[in-house]
């Protein structure tokens, strides 16, 4: 980077180095960097992660309509990497999102409102809408797999999920219900209120029919 507008910017250890600040934030073009920052690819290539700093610099390239962050290198720190015990963990909590609550394993993610698959879906299944029959195609699934303890977390909350779908489910038919009746109730009252009123008039009528025979003997 040269030309006008450059200047000495002043680094994270003292260090003075060309380059410009824009906006508060060093600048640096491509291939111009000083030693010591580093991209995230930069830095994920030799195994490190940012270690939670906030970049120091911008590295721009393509007239500065491209731009990459800058990271210093004595403040990154080794990345984690998964073990294998948690690397079977995760496997197994997605089989447990592939498990169907009516035919068992497919080979998608199944749907988290009622934990059907697409076929099941499509066929117009209705979920089970108890929790024991949820648990019984879960537990036999866990029953035919290997590691039997690793697995057990992910289908305890498979079997929560569906438990929850399936309350949802009574909790929305329950409340159509209670409306539906609401709105028959609300029907109904005028209509009563209709027939008592006629049922008056009648017995007054009759009453008035009554004392002008009177009247008249």
């Amino acid at each position: 980077m040269t030309g006008p507008g450059v200047e000495w910017v002043e680094l994270w250890d003292g260090r003075r180095w060309p380059g410009r600040v824009r906006d508060g934030v060093p600048e640096f073009g491509f291939g111009m960097a000083p030693p010591g920052l580093s991209t995230r690819r930069q830095l994920r290539d030799r195994g490190l992660c940012r270690g939670g700093q906030e970049p120091f610099a911008r590295l721009v390239w393509k007239r500065d309509r491209r731009f990459a962050w800058l990271y210093v290198d004595a403040h990154a720190k080794p990345k984690r990497t998964a073990t294998d015990a948690q690397l079977t963990a995760v496997g197994k909590a997605l089989a447990a999102r592939k498990l169907c609550a009516e035919c068992g394993p497919v080979d998608h993610f199944v749907r988290t409102t009622d934990q059907l698959c697409g076929d099941c879906h499509e066929a117009g299944v209705t979920p089970p809408g108890d929790e024991a029959a949820t648990w019984r195609v879960l537990h036999e699934w866990q029953s035919d797999t290997d590691a039997s303890d690793d697995v057990a977390p992910a289908v305890d909350r498979a079997a929560e999920a569906a438990a929850r779908a399936a309350a949802q489910t009574r909790h929305t038919e329950q409340a159509t219900d209670d409306a539906t009746r609401d709105e028959q109730l609300a029907r109904w009252h005028p209509d009563d209120h209709a027939e008592h009123g006629s049922g008056d008039d009648d017995h007054t009528g009759a009453d008035r029919f009554g004392a002008m025979e009177a009247g008249a003997a």
